[in-house]
């Protein structure tokens, strides 16, 4: 009989498909491994992603996770997709096809979306067509979301896994298909999202050794796949509604980091100025060649007393500033003051504002000019390294796009207002052309070379 047992076990064993789980490669496994909060999986379409979501919640469920130390059984656990259809159609199959059979109690019905294993886990299937009210409730161990969710979903599910004083975790597992949406400004691009409070994996197609050559090599040549390639095989984030620098390049703009301005060069400061959004102030050098650098900034929501202190740490010996540019035209007088933001720095700080160009198109062309000169030509503008939110606005400012019927409508020609208020101080510098000047240049003027009538410089010397 205890060999019958024996027998019957390898049996069982070879039939699991859990227990007999081989991670396909090491990015796998680093988020199999990772105990950040929340772990963002990446990957192109058929990366194994999904698969990577059902085995690692399977595995808690259970309580027999090879990396990590969730709590024992019974956990809750929840599972998210995009529409009801999807969850039952693909994501309730795969947990079936992987979890034991023997380990199931009830199985998910119609009415009722949760699966109850025998040891107490349950596991409840939710979808993003639900309302987010659907979402609220008591603790989660695990909230595991399938392709990218909205942010309120995201933020209700957040909340369910520090209920309580559990410590739960997070999964999204998704392509990136809807550019670059909220997930890659708060949970990727962003200098905050790295562990323990996110990590982010990119697993590509080529790294599943289950699909052929010759499967990915018929993606890749369908004409109407070629504007979604990165992300569909990478699983990388691509701009949907077209980035308006398109010729900045990280590597080629950005440069080290500067410990002072160079003594020769005219300096300027742009300025963003704003009651309840951060403040964007750049600190910019021109020199001799009419090449600009950006080598400090200000990104921060302050008073404007605490502004101009930050502003003349900044500056150094080089204070005052001989030139600053905002735009004023919409800052209100203060409630406190009486006085507008730029009319308080003038008055009390000795910071002098000249009124910035505004025709947003035509900055944006100047910029774009001074990024890319021509063939041949090397960039007008470079940006220090340690500037890091405005090499982050680059990479985010994108062209506005209509929420609704896209293909309806002319692509708009308006950049969508976000993530764009260092990019807004740096427009209003370049367009004020600037000419090279060294520090301490004063114009003099001479009165035999001036027009006794209208005090305008002539061109002749008088005889």
């Amino acid at each position: 009989m205890a060999e019958y047992d024996i027998i019957t076990e390898r049996h069982l064993a070879a039939a699991d498909k859990l227990l007999n789980y081989e991670v396909n490669n090491q990015k796998l496994l680093k988020m199999h491994t990772s105990t950040a909060k929340t772990r963002l999986l990446l990957g192109g379409k058929r990366s194994g992603k999904t698969t990577w979501g059902v085995v690692e919640c399977s595995w808690a469920a259970l309580g027999i996770h090879p990396y990590l130390d969730y709590p024992d059984p019974p956990l809750k656990i929840r599972v998210c997709g995009v529409s009801n259809e999807g969850v039952r159609a693909i994501l309730l199959p795969m947990f079936m096809e992987w979890l034991p059979r023997h380990a199931i109690k009830k199985m998910p019905t119609k009415d009722d979306m949760v699966m109850i294993l025998h040891n107490g886990t349950f596991i409840e299937f939710k979808s993003y067509e639900q309302d987010v009210e659907k979402y609220e409730g008591t603790e989660r161990h695990i909230c595991w979301m399938d392709e990218e969710p909205p942010r309120d979903l995201y933020e209700s599910n957040f909340m369910r896994t520090i209920s309580s004083g559990i410590n739960g975790k997070l999964i999204i597992t998704c392509t990136p298909l809807h550019g670059l949406n909220w997930i890659y400004d708060e949970l990727y691009d962003n200098p905050r999202a790295v562990p323990p409070a996110v990590e982010n994996v990119h697993v590509s197609i080529f790294d599943n050794p289950h699909l052929s050559k010759e499967a990915i090599e018929t993606i890749k040549q369908d004409p109407a796949m070629q504007d979604s390639l990165d992300s569909v095989l990478h699983g990388m984030f691509i701009p949907k509604s077209g980035l308006i620098y398109k010729s900045w390049d990280q590597d080629k703009h950005v440069i080290p980091a500067v410990t002072t301005p160079d003594k020769d060069w005219l300096l300027a400061i742009g300025m963003d100025l704003h009651d309840r959004n951060p403040h964007g102030i750049l600190f910019l050098g021109l020199n001799k060649d009419n090449v600009w650098t950006v080598y400090d900034e200000i990104y921060e929501q302050c008073i404007i007393s605490e502004l101009a202190e930050k502003i003349k740490a900044k500056l150094g010996v080089r204070w005052p500033p001989r030139l600053a540019i905002a735009d004023t035209s919409l800052n209100a007088p203060q409630s406190i003051t009486g006085m507008s933001e730029a009319q308080e720095l003038a008055s009390k700080y000795g910071i002098y504002i000249t009124e910035a160009h505004k025709d947003v198109q035509s900055g944006i062309l100047k910029v774009t000019s001074l990024l890319n000169p021509g063939v041949g030509k090397k960039p007008a503008l470079y940006i220090t390294e340690n500037c890091r939110n405005l090499i982050r606005e680059f990479k985010h400012y994108v062209w506005d796009e209509y929420a609704r019927r896209k293909d309806k409508y002319n692509p708009k020609e308006a950049p969508r207002k976000k993530d764009d208020h260092l990019l807004d101080a740096l427009r209003y510098v370049c367009m004020a052309n600037i000419v090279y000047r060294p520090p301490g240049w004063k114009y003099e003027r001479k009165p035999q070379t001036a027009s006794q009538t209208t005090g305008y410089f002539l061109g002749k010397k008088p005889k």
